[in-house]
């Protein structure tokens, strides 16, 4: 809270990325991490990316989850990375649940490719309580494309309830943005 009162948001981060370096008990490392997850200034952006390769499996934990609290959907491509190749399944599901909530926040990216993502969210998802939550998450993405990817899994007997919810959403959504003032 202390950190977003600064204007200049490039420089929320600053005084944590000051002493990061200096801190050498993980644990403490780790919430500083976690804290820059909150602040989301840009800046902290690299020491994120640098702490999810560190050999230390707590530093890596908390980069994940800094990153799965961004306010932006900026580092969504570093969320489907681990969720791609971590070898620590723990890790790959928090990354898949960050990456899903990231690609639900407003971005530039055209609607065909945040469907892309969702589906590829789809294919890495372990279990149906994830793939629940990638249906779940789609149900935000109001477009065409992702009414389609919904409507796909209305077959699906576990994901039957997730897909009608997504989809009534989805066409709320839609009609609300597309809605004749006549």
């Amino acid at each position: 809270a202390v950190a977003h009162k600064i204007e200049d948001p490039t420089k929320q981060a600053a005084s944590v990325l000051a002493v990061l370096p200096d801190v050498k008990d993980v644990k403490d490392r780790a919430s500083l991490l976690r804290i820059l997850g909150r602040i989301g200034d840009s800046t902290a952006l690299p020491t994120l990316r640098t702490a999810l390769g560190d050999s230390e499996k707590t530093l890596q934990d908390a980069a994940i989850r800094a990153l799965s609290d961004w306010p932006t959907s900026e580092p969504v491509l570093d969320l489907l990375k681990v969720a791609q190749i971590s070898d620590n399944s723990v890790h790959k599901v928090l990354a898949l649940r960050g990456f899903v909530l990231l690609l639900g926040l407003e971005s530039d990216r055209p609607a065909a490719e945040t469907v892309k993502l969702f589906k590829r969210a789809m294919d890495l998802a372990p279990n149906v309580s994830e793939r629940k939550r990638v249906l779940s998450g789609i149900g935000g993405a109001a477009s065409l494309p992702a009414l389609e990817m919904a409507t796909g899994y209305l077959d699906d007997s576990d994901l039957h309830l997730e897909a009608e919810s997504a989809i009534v959403r989805l066409v709320r959504d839609i009609h609300a943005q597309h809605k004749d003032p006549c």
